[in-house]
């Protein structure tokens, strides 16, 4: 049985951040960059809910369950305590961010 993905309300607002990004040059580079990466990310999950690195800036805290996969510069972040049934994904950061610095109370780890 293929794993649930789930995205989470900060995780589908990042995509439409960097959909607005990118369609400032050009709407349809933007559709395609981001439901490449949406169909990337969920078929992996779906398959392997386990396939992605530990986050390295949360290995040492509470934090350390949390996972990560890395689409043409952009880390997506997701907390798969509930894999195999469900995988929440948590974030889409640009991978030149501060990870710890863009965490904050509005991610909802479920």
């Amino acid at each position: 049985m293929a794993t649930e993905v789930v995205w989470s309300e900060k995780a589908s607002s990042n995509l439409h951040h960097i959909y607005d990004y990118i369609a400032s040059d050009s709407q349809f580079y933007a559709q395609r960059f981001v439901a490449k990466l949406a169909s990337s990310v969920e078929t992996q999950l779906k398959n392997q809910p386990l396939s992605g690195r530990i986050v390295p800036e949360f290995e040492t805290t509470r934090l350390n369950f949390l996972r990560e996969l890395i689409f043409k510069g952009y880390r997506i972040i997701y907390n798969p305590s509930k894999a195999p049934e469900k995988v929440t994904i948590i974030a889409v950061l640009n991978a030149k961010m501060d990870v710890p610095k863009q965490l904050n109370q509005k991610w909802i780890i479920d």
